[in-house]
């Protein structure tokens, strides 16, 4: 692998769009790409148990993980770290980076010969909560503002404006027009991602 991509930002401000607009520009560049998500295995955790996903069950499970008495901090960035070093595509793009552990495990990949960029997501809460209403999944339509904003404090969000304020590359995205938030991204990209990977 030549370049780790980690996207951070809150619920709803579009991490998932500009990782597929990466993708994308990626692969017409030639590069061979692989998508990976801290939630992923959250997500597998969560069915091999048998329990069911949604934000609420995906926040309350690394708490469990990291407690003092469990597997300490670090053992979901730990999991996907493995995971990257063993994948052999061109770029690897990481979706979800939430915790002050992601982040050193991002900038520890220099050491392993790999370079590493992180990207931070950013939009209003009143532009997010309109996208949680407008899209529904898993029945999240029914949050209320309250509902929406004690997500907003839970201890697997605090860290992210943290995590953001060091990243190398802001995006904010308050776009009603998608393409205007294809065309910041395609300037990263130019500017910024070709230059790492030649």
């Amino acid at each position: 692998m030549k370049l780790v991509i980690g996207i951070v930002g809150p619920p709803l401000a579009g991490k998932e769009t500009v990782a597929d607009k990466l993708e994308e520009l990626l692969r017409r560049d030639g590069y061979t790409v692989s998508r990976h998500r801290f939630s992923d295995i959250l997500r597998e955790t969560l069915t091999l148990w048998g329990i069911p996903h949604g934000r609420t069950n995906e926040q309350l499970l690394p708490q469990v993980m990291y407690a003092p008495d469990a597997f300490g901090e670090g053992a979901l960035s730990r999991a996907v770290k493995n995971r990257l070093m063993k994948d052999t595509a061109d770029v690897g793009i990481l979706d979800g980076v939430r915790w002050l552990e992601d982040e050193k495990m991002l900038r520890e990949f220099p050491a392993e010969g790999i370079r590493s960029v992180i990207i931070h997501v950013t939009a209003s809460p009143d532009r997010r909560y309109a996208r949680l209403k407008a899209r529904d999944r898993h029945g999240e339509s029914a949050q209320t503002r309250e509902d929406f904003e004690r997500h907003e404090k839970a201890k697997t969000e605090v860290e992210i404006p943290a995590i953001g304020s060091r990243a190398d590359i802001t995006v904010i995205n308050e776009h009603e027009d998608i393409k205007n938030l294809h065309k910041e991204i395609e300037h990263a990209h130019r500017t910024r991602l070709k230059p790492m990977l030649s």
